[in-house]
Order: structure tokens, then sequence, then C-alpha cells
């Protein structure tokens, strides 16, 4: 089978770009189960226009504008729909105009199309019209928030499947009852990837200090994040600072970069503590799966986002905030999860110490939500099956 992948972000680990990494876990998924891959993206400053991702993954990045050098809608870590400039806003009918030339440059090689957003499934029904090419779309959330109601229900009256692969969040309950389509139930997809080896930059605490207890904090550092979902960003080196108190002995890693103004606020809130060997912010990385293995409890996750998918398909325990879009879901304090009251770092530090002190229990934690997710997520050989199957029916 020949899949295109259209999608307005994917990422390239040759220049450590990690955009779009659940997208790239559902290519793998499709080439692991023997079908062939091409992704049709747009260009960055720097990228190759075509690369190699891994065996039967070819990714095809094009060019929106002329000159090259002038292109600055499609930047690295910033999304798309967000232009910092006019020069950027400008250039979004350009961008779109050349995507559906290049979706209909290399339709004629697939099978189906799988857009992501609804945003490329709309650019992608003229290989529909005039190739009878099929498409599936997978809406991510910004795409139904920011097109018009009446645009996002055409779309999904055109398609030929919608994915449905968020659960039982009330988001995807209602996103079905508004929009109508052939919906496909599909687990979320997690390229579950892990070396042998200790990453040099946690050595330290893992060999040298034996039986450290380590949080692990997954995810960009972005004000929505703390305003929004609450995530203890901040709060969890107040936490540590409690716990520290207590005479607990962890290490808080995160992995992550963002704003640089809320990077430069927990830099100053870390060394005001004199937080430096408990608390250590290692940046973005290629491979998540060689941390969290070596984690004891996780922080970042939201309902049943990209975070807590690794988590979860990883068996291990995450902290959790008491907010609306984690109470509507199979999360469930103490089970399969430990949930946490937003903006309360004594609490939050209240329930790391209980984590320290009951490992067996902890680990019991991450067991059941492993169990109780299963349905919503799975690895990557297992979950392309599927994914390959449901494609299947709607070709032949």
């Amino acid at each position: 089978m020949n899949i295109l992948v259209i999608s307005f972000s994917f990422p390239s680990y040759k220049d450590k770009i990690f955009d779009g990494k659940f997208v790239f876990s559902e290519a793998i998924a499709y080439s692991e189960n023997g079908a062939n891959v091409k992704v049709i993206t747009p260009h960055y400053h720097g990228a190759d226009k075509i690369e190699k991702a891994r065996e039967r993954i070819t990714i095809f990045r094009f060019q929106y504008f002329i000159p090259k050098s002038l292109q600055v809608l499609k930047r690295p870590g910033e999304p798309i729909y967000n232009p910092k400039s006019f020069l950027a806003f400008l250039q979004i009918p350009f961008l779109c105009f050349f995507f559906v030339l290049n979706i209909l440059k290399h339709a004629s090689w697939a099978d189906i199309i799988h857009a992501q957003w609804t945003v490329t499934a709309l650019l992608a029904l003229p290989a529909k019209w005039f190739l009878g090419k099929k498409i599936v779309v997978t809406a991510r959330g910004s795409d139904i928030r920011l097109l018009p109601k009446w645009i996002n229900r055409f779309i999904h009256y055109q398609v030929d499947g919608a994915i449905d692969c968020f659960g039982p969040q009330p988001r995807n309950i209602n996103y079905k009852m508004t929009f109508s389509a052939k919906y496909i139930k599909l687990p979320l997809i997690v390229h579950h990837d892990v070396s042998e080896t200790v990453p040099d930059d946690i050595k330290e605490v893992v060999c040298r200090k034996p039986g450290t207890f380590i949080v692990l904090y997954i995810g960009r550092f972005d004000s929505i994040k703390i305003t929004k979902d609450k995530l203890p960003l901040i709060n969890l080196i107040h936490a540590s600072k409690i716990s520290k108190e207590k005479g607990m002995s962890f290490h808080v890693l995160y992995i992550g970069d963002g704003d640089d103004h809320i990077k430069r606020n927990m830099l100053g809130f870390i060394n005001h503590h004199n937080l430096q060997n408990y608390v250590t912010l290692l940046g973005p990385k290629t491979n998540v799966f060689d941390y969290i293995k070596f984690s004891h409890l996780g922080v970042g996750g939201i309902a049943i986002n990209a975070v807590s998918q690794e988590y979860t398909i990883s068996g291990k325990a995450q902290i959790l905030m008491k907010v609306k879009v984690n109470a509507d879901t199979p999360w469930r304090h103490g089970v399969n999860s430990i949930l946490v009251e937003p903006d309360d770092p004594a609490d939050l530090a209240e329930k790391i110490i209980w984590a320290i002190k009951n490992p067996e229990q902890l680990k019991k934690i991450g067991e059941n939500a492993k169990e109780d997710m299963k349905n919503y997520i799975a690895d990557s050989k297992f979950g392309g099956m599927l994914y390959l199957k449901e494609f299947e029916n709607l070709i032949y």
C-alpha cells in the first residue's frame, strides 16, 4: 500500500526538529507493516527538500515562496496558523496553492491520502475530485477551533473517513456530534523506541546516584500550558524546594524548549532556591523514551495527549492536574494516575513525596494505566496493522 501523508508539521531528527512527532509515529507504524509512505509538508529554512526519514518513509518539503530565502510562514516550533509578521501572513495563499500542486503531483502514486488536520484535507480534495483518490482525515483540535464550522462540515462530508482516535474525551465526543462523517474508531499510535544506552546528560543521576527518584517533565515551555492547561511547569520547581526541605532524595528532569521568558524564570527559581542538584533543564530530545525508562514519575501529560501517551505506553505512573479535561476521561486518582490540585505546589510536593515513599504502589499505578488505556493507545506495530486494515477497506 502507498500512503500519502500530508501535514503542516513533520519532524526532522537530522535537524533536531520535533514538530509533529505524532504524525511521524503514524508514518512509522505504516512502514513497519509494509506500507510505503510519502510525506508532503512545507519547507523551512535550512531543511532538505527531500529527506529519507527511514526505510519506506520519504519526506518532500515543498517551496512555497520565491525566493526561498524569504519563506517565513513555516518556522520550526511555531504554529503555522499564527503568522509572526505581515510577510508571513501574505504567504498563506501561496503556501496553500503550492500545497495543492504538490499533493496533485504525488497523488497518482498513492492508494490513499491521510490528511493531518482538516485544512490539509481541504487542500487534498482536488486529488479526490480529479484523480479519484480516497482521503482520510485526522482532526487535531486547532483546525476545529480556527476554521468556520460550515467549512469543517463541508470537509467532513467530502472525505472518505475521519479518524476517531481521541477516546472518551469531551472534546472528541462533541467533535463527533458536531460533524457528520464516516468515523473510523482507531487507537492513537505511539512509536515506542528505546535504546540500550544511558543518555550522557543523566548518567550522573542514574549511574553515580543510584536509587535517586527521578521525576520527568516532558513538554513545550508555553504560557498556555500554565494558564489554560494548569500544568505545573514552574510549580514543579517550587514543589522541588518543598521536597528538598523534607529531606527527599530525588531529581527533576525537564525535556522541552520554547518561551525564553519562561525558561529564564525557571532557571531563576532553580538558582534562587539552590536547586541545581535537584532540578535540571535538558532541552529538547530526539528520543524521550530513553529518558522515560529511567524515570519513576511523569509530568506534562494532558488527558490523552502525546506526552500522556508516551508515559502510558511505557507503563509509567504520571501526575495529572485536577482540571475538567482530565476529569472526563478514564484517569482515576490512585488507580491509574496521580491527580493534583492545580496551582498548588504544596499538594504537588505531597504527591511526589508519597510516590517516593511508595514505589510498589506507584509501579502498580503505571501498570494499571497501560492496561486501562490499551483501547485508546497502541504501539506502532499493532496500531499500524489496525490502520492499514481500515485503509484497505476504504480502498477496495
